[in-house]
């Protein structure tokens, strides 16, 4: 976890707040809701608009990318978010972690530093599904928002069932360069019918 929110807020001094409560406002309308927090491409695309919006009131300089893979442009808003959330490098070169949230390292146990540069295959193990894996690659690959359910495992080994929700971020000319990442554990029932 961030222990100094006022040096972090500092980093991103450009970024407007109307365009970060926004993106604060409409992630909360989808979390408390019952369900899963991201129901739909649709949101996951709204949600991505809103942090583009939040990346173009954001000084250049902040876009991240280059020999520091990190961002700049992230908020409190988007730091204190009630879902795990990564902020990815341009697909053409695989996808590198440039931010990834408080939620993110409660959920996964890594530190963002740990992550910062990695691909996301680094939560995948054993028993990781190849058909969910297909899914998120084809969605980078043809620029459309997916949704699927797959198993991840956390630093420590230990496996967990998820639902992550990925969308392309559009710039003030609709060019993609960034991607957004949203995952929730979903708890698997359990079958009780055989005896």
């Amino acid at each position: 976890m961030r222990t100094d929110l006022n040096a972090y807020i500092a980093r991103s001094p450009t970024a407007d707040m109307a365009d970060s409560a926004g993106f604060a406002d409409l992630l909360r309308r989808h979390v408390d809701d019952d369900g899963p927090a991201i129901p739909s491409k649709d949101v996951a695309n709204s949600l991505a608009v809103a942090l583009g919006e939040i990346r173009t009131a954001a000084a250049p300089e902040t876009a991240g990318g280059g020999s520091e893979p990190a961002i700049g442009w992230a908020t409190p808003a988007m730091d204190t978010a009630p879902i795990s959330m990564v902020i990815t490098g341009p697909a053409y070169e695989d996808n590198p972690v440039w931010y990834a949230n408080d939620a993110f390292e409660s959920l996964t146990g890594y530190a963002e530093s740990d992550v910062l540069g990695e691909n996301l295959r680094c939560l995948q193990g054993p028993e990781t599904a190849a058909e969910p894996v297909a899914t998120l690659r084809e969605a980078t690959e043809i620029w459309a928002a997916a949704i699927t359910e797959l198993q991840n495992y956390r630093v420590d080994g230990t496996a967990f069932d998820s639902r992550v929700a990925i969308a392309p971020i559009p710039d003030e000319t609709g060019t993609i360069s960034n991607w957004v990442g949203f995952q929730e554990p979903v708890e698997k029932a359990i079958d009780t019918s055989s005896p």
